[in-house]
């Protein structure tokens, strides 16, 4: 299953319809299952919607009970609606995982992310439920952002 899906990422980061990074899931090893996907939609929400720069919902609310996957959604709003900043599936919630999952996003994120301000620096106001790794991974990955 995922050597299938390292071929998909493959042609899609070839495609130029967007990103996307894959850490496989080895349980020899303790990785999680982690795939982040940057579509060129949330590539023009970061560089031309100011909100990209201000606040960002962290929604973790979907989840694959028969894969053992959580489906993650950034987004901001605006007068428009909710508008993605980026998605990302993973098999488990710990708090290393969601640290590594930051950082695997930070590297498909474009250099003028989040309204200009850049993926290392991230925005102003994350809003996301009780998860305390949730919250600690985000502080560590985006320390000039408020939580």
């Amino acid at each position: 299953m995922f050597e299938r899906l390292a071929v998909v990422v493959q042609d899609y980061n070839s495609s130029g319809k967007g990103r996307a990074v894959l850490q496989e899931y080895d349980v020899h090893v303790g990785k999680a299952f982690i795939l982040c996907v940057m579509t060129n939609l949330m590539c023009r929400v970061h560089e031309r919607v100011l909100q990209a720069a201000e606040l960002c919902y962290i929604d973790a609310s979907v989840s694959f009970d028969s894969l053992n996957s959580l489906i993650t959604l950034l987004y901001t709003s605006c007068a428009a609606g909710a508008l993605p900043l980026g998605l990302f599936i993973t098999s488990d919630e710990l708090e290393i995982t969601l640290e590594k999952l930051i950082n695997l996003l930070k590297m498909i994120l474009p250099s003028y992310a989040f309204f200009g301000r850049g993926p290392e620096v991230g925005l102003i106001v994350f809003l996301t439920d009780d998860s305390s790794a949730e919250r600690n991974a985000l502080e560590i990955c985006w320390p000039k952002g408020r939580l």
